[in-house]
């Protein structure tokens, strides 16, 4: 059986809560593609330290909101200019790559010379316009990616841009390449356009499998939305990581090297010109146990 679900939602909580809910609901015979935006939303990989890979100050400058998904991979912006695809199938052999092929061949028809490369990236022109992550579970695979239609690329470059602490993590790092707009490639190429002809190919694709129905059971999705909205999930889950700030008080230089677990500050070391002697000792006292902010 196959479906297709348009999300009306730029939560970026909802959405990838109905995307797992999808997930955890798939059976092994279906096909499911459901395409979805975020508005202002940096969303990281399952393995990645949101300080390191997100300016927050900017990010929260602009309302926006970060995220962490199920999928390994490295940091992207969302906005009203970028479409997210999901599929949704039985995981087996060279799926990943039938879906890339999918995405390529409909970038085709719209008249863009696109192409997968290396790992999980789509090029057109020689610049990256889709990323791709993907996971497995209970014999399911759910394949998702971005489609960089008309971002804010200027946008995306400073909230992408790691803030000034000096910071060492075990996570998992972004690789940072060149992007471009699919508009800038093909002006005809537009979100409603980019959907519109998803559908129609994955239903021609997959007409022969049959219609899904699709019955949503609310209270289960509204468990996973709350898991996605938690701080917990979101900055708790970072991997181990060492942070160095620098900082001129009226009494000097001082200078706090932090060891953060899951998102709480358990280590504290001070350095300090201040001819306040007690200053080492009362910071670390004030900053053990609680949670870092950067």
């Amino acid at each position: 059986m196959y479906k297709i679900h348009h999300s009306a939602s730029v939560n970026p909580y909802e959405n990838l809560a109905f995307e797992e809910y999808l997930m955890q609901t798939g059976k092994p015979g279906d096909e499911i593609l459901y395409l979805w935006q975020n508005e202002k939303t940096v969303v990281i990989g399952r393995n990645q330290n949101p300080w390191k890979e997100c300016n927050l100050e900017e990010l929260d400058k602009i309302g926006g909101t970060l995220v962490r998904r199920l999928s390994g991979g490295g940091a992207v912006y969302h906005d009203g200019g970028n479409l997210n695809f999901t599929f949704i199938s039985a995981a087996r052999e060279n799926k990943v790559a039938e879906n890339v092929g999918f995405i390529v061949s409909v970038l085709k028809k719209l008249g863009v010379n696109a192409e997968f490369s290396g790992k999980n990236d789509i090029l057109a022109e020689g610049f990256k316009v889709s990323g791709n992550a993907f996971f497995e579970e209970n014999g399911m695979l759910c394949h998702h990616g971005t489609l960089l239609v008309d971002t804010d690329v200027s946008m995306l470059a400073k909230v992408l841009t790691v803030s000034r602490l000096k910071l060492e993590s075990k996570g998992i790092d972004s690789v940072k390449g060149r992007v471009k707009n699919l508009r800038e490639i093909k002006e005809q190429v537009t979100v409603p356009a980019l959907m519109r002809v998803l559908s129609e190919e994955f239903e021609k694709k997959n007409k022969d499998l049959g219609k899904m129905d699709f019955v949503l059971e609310s209270e289960r999705l509204e468990g996973l939305i709350k898991r996605f909205e938690s701080e917990e999930w979101n900055f708790g889950s970072t991997p181990e990581f060492n942070v160095t700030q620098v900082s001129r008080t009226e009494s000097g230089e001082v200078e706090l090297s932090l060891q953060v677990i899951d998102g709480f500050i358990r280590g504290v070391k001070v350095h300090t010109d201040s001819l306040d002697l007690e200053l080492p000792e009362r910071l670390s006292r004030e900053l053990m146990n609680t949670r870092f902010q950067g």
